[in-house]
């Protein structure tokens, strides 16, 4: 599953670096890719963990948008496009 998560993570950063007009005049290496491949991949499950844990703290075992807003607290604008 690990790796399936990883391929659809390649191919958004991948059409994101090909087509958006800010990316699409550069040219990045593989390695380059994979490395934020990596550092997304990371960052999704740690941000996972801690949902969990907000969740579990509450005493729920569903995550809820109140541990998203958060999970977001530090991020006013990310918070206002997901949780809104």
């Amino acid at each position: 599953m690990e790796s399936q998560l990883k391929g659809k993570i390649w191919y958004c950063v991948d059409r994101m670096l090909l087509t958006d007009p800010a990316f699409a005049r550069h040219r990045f290496s593989t390695k380059y890719v994979n490395a934020l491949v990596e550092l997304v991949f990371l960052q999704l499950v740690d941000a996972g963990q801690d949902l969990e844990a907000f969740a579990k703290h509450a005493g729920r075992d569903v995550i809820s948008v109140d541990d998203v807003r958060l999970l977001l607290r530090k991020s006013p604008e990310l918070t206002d496009m997901i949780c809104n």
